[in-house]
């Protein structure tokens, strides 16, 4: 007995393998997302925190294209000492 999922998959390809089997393979072929955009932020993320235990503060890292070059802008947030007020210090670097 078949699944309705290979009733429906078939019906729908039917139509696709009459107009030939290329076209028919490049409608059914996955499309893959861009393969920097996972990376990118995942790097940011680290250079973040890494620039935060330099600065010995809290860090964000958000990736941005500046000058068309893909870099990471990281704001690190130093907390004042003796109820001073805290920093906000913003480091770019590029990504890597």
């Amino acid at each position: 007995m078949k699944h309705l999922s290979q009733i429906l998959g078939s019906a729908l390809l039917l139509p696709a393998l009459a107009v030939g089997p290329a076209v028919a393979a490049s409608l059914v072929a996955p499309v893959e997302a861009p393969a920097l955009a996972v990376p990118v932020a995942a790097n940011c993320n680290a250079v973040a925190q890494q620039v935060g235990a330099q600065y010995g503060g809290r860090a964000k890292g958000t990736a941005e294209t500046r000058g068309g070059q893909e870099v990471c802008v990281v704001v690190v947030v130093v907390e004042g000492k003796k109820g001073e007020r805290g920093q906000r210090i913003e480091v770019v670097v590029p990504a890597k």
